[in-house]
């Protein structure tokens, strides 16, 4: 066994695996910082917030969108608002996508809403 190139194999893949983790963690950051600071709080990270006027098909769909997203080890934000004052369902955090969840809105109402989002997140629509 050669010790000094084992040391140097780990080596590259110690600052491999850093670089990777440095570029997951700035698309993070960039992504997070399109929301308004009071969402920003470790509070709102990884939670399901929901409101009582919801359907309850429109919370678990929500509910389905944010444990697909935990098991991909993503960060997400539940009723996120944007610095313009326009509000999503769950933003992905980790790979910058919007998930609207739609149960009684038309296509329409949700084209005029996502006019409002900011350019850099990719949108889907979820129907239940």
């Amino acid at each position: 066994m050669n010790i000094t190139k084992m040391k140097q194999s780990q080596m590259r893949c110690k600052i491999n695996a850093f670089r990777r983790h440095k570029e997951r963690m700035y698309a993070f950051s960039n992504n997070f910082s399109l929301v308004r600071f009071s969402n920003r709080t470790g509070n709102q990270l990884n939670s399901l917030r929901f409101s009582l006027s919801e359907s309850k098909q429109h919370i678990m769909k929500k509910l389905e969108v944010c444990i697909d997203l935990l098991s991909k080890n993503h960060k997400f934000i539940t009723e996120a608002i944007f610095e313009n004052g326009s509000r999503c369902d769950v933003l992905d955090l980790t790979s910058g996508v919007v998930y609207e969840i739609l149960c009684s809105e038309t296509d329409e109402i949700f084209e005029e809403k996502i006019k409002k989002y900011p350019k850099e997140l990719e949108i889907v629509k979820v129907r239940v």
